[in-house]
């Protein structure tokens, strides 16, 4: 592994030895990372779980637990959309109701960003309604208006070809504004918004210059080079510098892999102009690998950039089928009419058709990698279903849980107040200690979760006895039927998508351990044990 990862190094130094008018030995780097995808992947992986396993056992601070979910989201925030929105909504909703707003802006304007990659727009413009500018420091500020300036670029590329896309830029230029005059004029944020104003105003080559001479203080690899790249190819597109912008798209997408940022866009633009150019081989094998890591991300946005592109390819694909066709037709005519005389041109005609047989099966390969990036979309789409039930059907139990627990609250407050001020402190110390209402509250939680739960799944206790054997599937009584046991709430919330064991006793009030028996039983009773968890995962709500 160390072998392989000092080999990419040397490639990708190498790479970057070359030239715009050289830029073969950057294709040969990017197709090699590409091709050592998996365990880029893999590296990246073990480095957020050494992060992670670095502070088992130790006992944190409220401050550092949020410290190290904004470190794991900045890990996780260009690789997995849904590991870096889950660490940063921790901290959204530990922060929210706190005086300090500095903090909770920082995890707030994060958790936006990951929205609007998401296309979720409106639920990140809400998020940036909660947070006052004016109380913030400088450097949370400055986030702020990058943030909103992100956001409206987002929404304006949604818009693109509709009256709402003026406004959206507008906006965007806005906040751009507000960072120049209030970002350091030796900052990143000041260098990278004023060369983009200074490009969209007309001078796109002061622009290149700013960021060319910014470009050597970052290094390969990381998101921060791979955005000034893209940029900078954007702004030799914009000066119609084709050959400028093929070369800082290509060192943005080697950065990109090398980095496993899978939260990108320059292999898709760099197959949009290998198509332009007629190389539609690699134009779809960089668009392939687009789609993959954008699975991979589970970026909505992305998914939608990529399927953009499906009609042009068929489009292309169509058009050379078409030209074979017409050429095949041609030469056929022209044989059937001098066939008695020359048996050559027999021999070319037998050629042709060869030809004819290879494009048809490359077509119908096309076609059929099209019918499966359809089917998952559509898949995807199913799973959105399935996401905004749930999230209706828990938000109502969330809210009637909520209310339940403050009336208790309030009505113990007023019961403990009443002792305390008859002085019957015996009765008090009682009350105080006895778990009732705790107990009371744990079977309020369960009860609500699997009311909920089996709202949304209502066949799942069946769907798991499938999996399980004869003698060991779950009986449950009609009376039982709209409760779930402690085995069935860990495989309810393994079908929610929670499999760490200390999550699931965190939710479940129990111990580490006790989970850890319950989910090696329960692997023990099924048909399949490697595949049991998995096969829960896949049970429908329907």
């Amino acid at each position: 592994m160390i072998k392989r990862s000092c080999l990419l190094v040397f490639l990708v130094m190498h790479a970057l030895l070359g030239t715009a008018t050289n830029v073969i030995p950057l294709y040969h780097t990017l197709d090699s990372l590409i091709l050592h995808y998996q365990d880029l992947t893999a590296s990246k992986e073990a480095r957020i779980q050494n992060l992670k396993e670095g502070l088992k056992g130790m006992t944190l601070t409220d401050d550092q637990i949020c410290d190290q979910n904004l470190r794991l989201y900045d890990e996780y925030v260009a690789f997995r959309f849904d590991s870096a929105f889950y660490y940063v909504e921790k901290n959204v909703v530990r922060l929210r109701h706190t005086d300090d707003h500095d903090r909770f802006a920082a995890s707030a304007i994060r958790m936006a960003h990951i929205l609007s990659v998401t296309g979720l727009f409106d639920r990140a413009r809400r998020l940036l309604d909660e947070i006052d500018p004016e109380k913030l420091c400088l450097e949370q500020r400055i986030a702020y208006y990058n943030q909103q300036s992100e956001l409206n670029l987002y929404r304006s590329e949604m818009a693109q070809f509709t009256p709402y896309f003026p406004d959206y830029i507008q906006k965007a230029q806005y906040y751009r504004q507000l960072i120049i005059q209030t970002a350091p004029k030796d900052s990143y944020d000041y260098l990278f918004n004023y060369a983009t104003y200074t490009c969209e105003t007309g001078n796109p080559d002061k622009a290149i210059q700013m960021m060319e001479a910014c470009l050597p203080k970052f290094e390969v690899s990381t998101r921060t080079y791979s955005i000034i790249t893209s940029t900078l190819a954007y702004f030799y597109q914009c000066k119609k510098d084709l050959a400028h912008q093929e070369y800082y798209l290509l060192l943005s997408a080697i950065s990109d892999e090398l980095g496993a940022i899978r939260e990108n866009n320059s292999l898709r633009s760099l197959s949009e102009i290998l198509m332009a150019r007629g190389e539609n081989d690699i134009a779809y094998r960089y668009l392939y690998q687009s789609i993959t890591e954008a699975q991979f991300y589970g970026s909505r946005l992305r998914m939608m950039q990529v399927g953009r592109m499906a009609p042009q390819i068929m489009k292309l694909y169509d058009l050379e089928r078409s030209q074979t066709q017409s050429q095949t037709y041609i030469y056929l005519g022209i044989i059937s009419f001098i066939s008695l005389v020359l048996l050559g041109i027999m021999a070319y005609t037998l050629v042709l058709l060869r030809k004819k047989k290879a494009a048809s099966r490359q077509i119908e390969a096309m076609n059929s990698a099209l019918t499966a990036h359809n089917e998952q979309i559509q898949s995807a789409n199913i799973l959105m279903k399935e996401a905004n039930r749930i999230k209706e059907e828990y938000i109502g139990r969330f809210l009637e849980l909520s209310s339940n627990l403050i009336k208790q609250s309030e009505d113990r407050n007023k019961h403990l107040n009443r002792l305390a001020r008859d002085r019957k402190l015996e009765e008090l110390y009682a009350e105080l200690k006895s778990p009732q209402v705790i107990n009371s509250g744990i079977r309020m939680f369960h009860q609500n979760f699997d009311e909920a739960f089996l709202n949304i799944w209502p066949g799942f206790i069946s769907e798991v006895n499938k999996l399980l054997l004869p003698t060991d599937a779950f009986n449950l009584s009609e009376g039982d039927s709209r409760h779930l046991t402690t085995e069935l709430r860990i495989l309810a919330l393994i079908r929610l998508g929670i499999t760490d064991n200390q999550e699931i006793a965190d939710i479940l009030r129990s111990s580490i351990s006790t989970i850890y028996t319950y989910r090696s039983k329960l692997k023990a009773r099924s048909f399949n044990k490697e595949a049991f968890e998995d096969a829960i995962r896949q049970i429908a709500t329907y």
